[in-house]
């Protein structure tokens, strides 16, 4: 990013709290170089969670990779605990918003297959439960370190490795996430 591109941002940061996060994502990546190739680092995420016979959660799942164009730059497989799947799925978010940071990627498509947390993230839907709305503000917290983000929601068949890890971390030991 130019020099200029990074005055008027900061000008436009200053007044960040009059447009929704949505509108605010979206000026930022106008100002980005995202479409330079080299830019193109995806981030697909996913939660999961087991149940009990009464439906209450018992064991939750997160995960997640990286994939610059089709190549995995890195992924993550971990037990949260005993989350409910919405909490799993911002977990994930989270955890794979870090690891896109650990690796000094600052632009980046984001893609779950959690509507409810794409919607909420995206300003669309209000946040009314008190755990979610903690979960939410870490998210933004993270989502706030990247130069330019989109969430996008996709079906679950188009997430599948993020699936496929997510399930994998249920069968790990527990981790301080």
């Amino acid at each position: 990013m130019k020099n200029k591109e990074k005055q008027i941002l900061k000008i436009i940061e200053k007044y960040k709290s009059s447009f929704s996060d949505k509108d605010f994502s979206k000026i930022k990546s106008l100002f980005s170089n995202v479409s330079n190739s080299d830019n193109n680092f995806s981030l697909f995420t996913d939660g999961a969670c087991e149940f009990d016979s009464h439906y209450k959660p018992i064991n939750a799942g997160i995960g997640g990779l990286i994939k610059k164009n089709s190549i995995v730059i890195d992924s993550f497989a971990e037990n949260v605990g005993i989350k409910t799947n919405n909490e799993s799925e911002y977990l994930a978010l989270i955890k794979g918003i870090k690891l896109c940071l650990e690796h000094d990627i600052n632009i980046v498509s984001i893609y779950a297959d959690s509507e409810l947390i794409v919607k909420q993230v995206n300003g669309e839907y209000k946040v009314k439960n008190e755990r979610m709305a903690i979960l939410y503000k870490q998210a933004h917290v993270q989502l706030s370190k990247l130069d330019s983000w989109n969430l996008y929601h996709v079906m679950r068949d188009k997430n599948s490795e993020a699936d496929e890890l997510s399930k994998e971390g249920l069968t790990k030991e527990k981790t301080n996430v």
